[in-house]
């Protein structure tokens, strides 16, 4: 079955993979993406694919579809190259292929007590999850391609983190703290240990631990660290609002000009009997 990854052509240079996060969400990912971002990588993050558009958003989810629900040839590292190409850090997800494939990289893994990481998935990613799932983005997705492609990728992204499940079940629940602390022992199995930096957040994380370890000077800036349940909602209120709104807008009109078209007939019709 032909991959949408197969039609893309093959870039003329792809970015050496610097730095790879193996760390799931919720696990300081977000702060690390900018922070690399300040230290002058071009990383790769959940915001990413939303700003890429359709485009991104179908080929993170057929990569996951391939990998973990068997819906096609899982990709390699020539399609990893292909869909990456722009980038120099690289999503999770895939932490067997990207250490395989881009063994010269430097590996960061970032671990958080269990009860935080599952709060903070409450207070960001299960919401999300959810409203995918339900009204009004049920309907929006029907008449916005943004939302569809946005909707899709985070029911995916829900049926892996949460094995098949929802994130309301308690199965899932179980399972995916299970895949936390697997995924994190199977990452520092796999990873060259002297490639590997291994931080945990309630230790304390940021510049310090980062910037030796990337051969890098300390920034004047700040280490970022924000509000992640508010910069989430920001994030999702400008990519989904404004396609939310046109929607509205949209079927106002598919309601409204029938009706004035009938009306204007009726209209008419009584001109000519005048």
């Amino acid at each position: 079955m032909s991959r949408l990854i197969d039609r893309l052509p093959t870039p003329k240079q792809a970015r050496e993979k610097k730095v790879i996060v193996l760390s799931r969400s919720r696990v300081g990912t977000f702060s690390l993406y900018q922070a690399l971002g300040i230290l002058g990588y071009k990383p790769y993050h959940m915001a990413e694919v939303a700003r890429g558009g359709i485009p991104q958003m179908a080929l993170f989810e057929e990569a996951l579809r391939c990998k973990y629900l068997g819906a096609g040839k899982p990709y390699g590292k020539a399609e990893f190259d292909k869909w990456l190409a722009e980038y120099d850090e690289i999503p999770q997800f895939f932490p067997e292929e990207f250490i395989e494939f881009y063994p010269n990289a430097r590996f960061i893994l970032t671990e958080r007590n269990l009860e935080s990481w599952t709060k903070s998935m409450n207070n960001t990613a299960v919401p999300m999850f959810k409203s995918m799932r339900g009204f009004p983005f049920s309907a929006i997705r029907k008449i916005d391609p943004f939302v569809e492609g946005f909707c899709s990728l985070h029911i995916i992204l829900e049926a892996v983190t949460y094995h098949g499940k929802t994130c309301e079940s308690e199965d899932g629940v179980e399972l995916s703290k299970r895949d936390t602390l697997e995924l994190n022992e199977k990452a520092k199995t796999l990873a060259p240990r002297d490639r590997l930096l291994v931080a945990r957040l309630e230790d304390g994380f940021g510049w310090e631990q980062i910037c030796p370890f990337l051969g890098h000077p300390i920034p004047e800036a700040r280490y970022p660290r924000g509000n992640a349940p508010q910069e989430f909602q920001k994030m999702a209120d400008e990519l989904l609002m404004p396609r939310i709104r046109r929607a509205g807008l949209m079927a106002l009109s598919a309601i409204l000009i029938p009706a004035l078209s009938i009306g204007a007939l009726y209209y008419l019709k009584a001109v000519k009997r005048q």
